[in-house]
């Protein structure tokens, strides 16, 4: 059994200069992608404090419920709202 490091040949070996390159495309990729989900998340918010306790009370929800519902129906959290699961088996399909 060989224990010798295998190493890259040097034409397949990316400059150094484009590996920082890949990896910073990445990260402004990953930021951008993440600044997206906070002004969705904000814009939510905004037009959910408007409902007033009435259509609140309609919805079935309380102002402090709001945060949980996020993060159900965005599958940062285990769903746990009868329309939550629903709407997630709508979008996955039969």
């Amino acid at each position: 059994m060989s224990y010798a490091v295998q190493s890259r040949r040097a034409a397949t070996a990316q400059p150094r200069s484009v590996r920082f390159a890949d990896g910073l495309h990445s990260a402004l990729r990953t930021f951008m992608r993440e600044l997206a989900g906070a002004w969705r998340y904000a814009v939510a918010r905004r037009e959910f404090n408007r409902l007033d306790a009435g259509a609140l009370r309609d919805l079935g929800m309380s102002q402090s419920e709001f945060d949980s519902y996020w993060a159900e129906s965005h599958g940062l959290a285990e769903p746990t709202r009868v329309r939550v699961i629903e709407g997630v088996r709508r979008r996955s399909g039969p």
